[in-house]
């Protein structure tokens, strides 16, 4: 029989909880709801650690919670008013998230060829496009936050190239939770600027949230699941 886990559940119940009032309420139930979520995620990323045995708290993952759960209240409090201190967090928690996963390039031998693909240059190609989108969207409102826009933006890609790294390495079976989560990341962020200075719609938010969650969890799950010690050498097709 499943062990009983009441964390998990009221992940479960908390994450319902945010989707229904995204929907149906008004936002500044978000700012309350939203933090609890990933209070709970990172109660359930605590006690399947303990549970493994084998493995270590990732204390830059545990750092990225907090830099989420203030994020979140700002962001559903005064998008516009709160901009800076926004970046701010989320640059914190790009960085963090690519520190906590420093133990996975230690067993990892770079190659450059095997990294460098067709399909790589074109994503990066349809990022930049996107980036350059999004960055003349907040500057019609907000002309002054060059430098928060840079600054998170870069953090962001350090982030995303770390989890494209480990994934295409070849050494580990759940690499490719690890790629889902960070595009999970880059498609949150977009989409909260444009819902947040030109749509403003309950679905939109609702979509967003989702994906946040989402996202984050889908991070735990490979920090619980992947021993940073244990090579797999799997063989899977890349991106």
């Amino acid at each position: 029989m499943k062990e009983f886990n009441p964390v998990v559940y009221l992940l479960y119940v908390s994450s319902f909880a945010v989707m229904i009032s995204s929907l149906f309420f008004d936002r500044y139930y978000l700012t309350i709801l939203l933090p609890i979520t990933l209070l709970f995620l990172l109660l359930t990323y605590l006690y399947e650690v303990v549970k493994r045995k084998d493995l270590k708290v990732n204390f830059f993952f545990i750092s990225t919670i907090p830099c989420l759960m203030i994020s979140d209240y700002l962001i559903y409090t005064s998008f516009k008013g709160n901009f800076s201190y926004i970046c701010i967090c989320i640059t914190l928690y790009a960085l963090f998230s690519s520190l906590a996963l420093r133990d996975y390039f230690t067993a990892i031998t770079f190659r450059w060829k095997r990294t460098s693909t067709i399909s790589l240059a074109i994503s990066l190609g349809l990022l930049g496009y996107l980036i350059f989108s999004i960055s003349d969207l907040i500057l019609e409102f907000l002309p002054n936050a060059i430098p928060f826009i840079a600054s998170t933006t870069l953090a962001l890609l350090l982030y995303l190239g770390t989890s494209y790294y480990v994934y295409v390495s070849d050494t580990y079976n759940a690499g490719i939770k690890l790629l889902m989560s960070a595009f999970l990341c880059q498609f949150v962020v977009g989409f909260t600027v444009v819902n947040e200075l030109f749509l403003l719609n309950n679905f939109c938010t609702l979509f967003n949230v989702s994906a946040h969650i989402l996202g984050i969890y889908i991070f735990m799950r490979f920090l619980v699941e992947q021993n940073p010690t244990v090579i797999q050498d799997s063989v899977k097709k890349h991106l």
